[in-house]
């Protein structure tokens, strides 16, 4: 490097020197702060609006499956026992409900019954909130849909059926 460089670099550094500190001392005009203040708020109440749509959507989604859960399970119309499949223990079941969300396809499932506190029907919506104390003891029998990975993608929920229900 040759000495006579660094004097004729001196002014520039300098004055790229004093851009910075000009830069550093610089800050947005009350017209820009309030326009950016403006659209961070319209931002954040588009996100909660999409949020209390999103929220009522699974409230309604959840209420139909508990409406066709109930019609699915309900008393028989004449209340007459089914005895065409006497000897056969028949249980009704749930739809199936996801516990994860994934775009990614099953190759294969594997369904494993287990045993589940009563409680775990709450969470799906299945129990009334007046039920609540019955809830606190006691299982109940889910059907677990286990993916190719090993984890749990599906739950439903397994009674017996009453005489009533074996009906054709």
């Amino acid at each position: 490097m040759n000495p006579h460089d660094d004097n004729r670099d001196r002014p520039l550094t300098g004055a790229l020197r004093r851009v910075a500190e000009d830069d550093d001392t610089a800050g947005a005009s009350p017209a820009v702060r309030a326009r950016l203040l403006n659209e961070v708020r319209s931002i954040a109440r588009a996100r909660r609006r999409t949020s209390s749509i999103s929220l009522a959507a699974a409230a309604l989604v959840m209420l139909g499956v508990g409406y066709m859960l109930w019609r699915a399970v309900g008393p028989s119309a004449d209340g007459t026992p089914d005895t065409s499949t006497a000897g056969v223990r028949a249980e009704v079941t749930t739809p199936f409900f996801p516990l994860i969300s994934t775009t990614t396809p099953l190759t294969s499932t594997h369904i494993v019954r287990i045993e589940v506190p009563r409680r775990a029907l709450a969470s799906f919506g299945l129990a009334a909130a007046e039920a609540a104390e019955e809830l606190s003891s006691g299982t109940v029998l889910a059907d677990v849909a286990i993916g190719d990975d090993g984890l749990a993608r599906a739950v439903r929920f397994v009674r017996p059926s009453t005489p009533e229900e074996k009906q054709p």
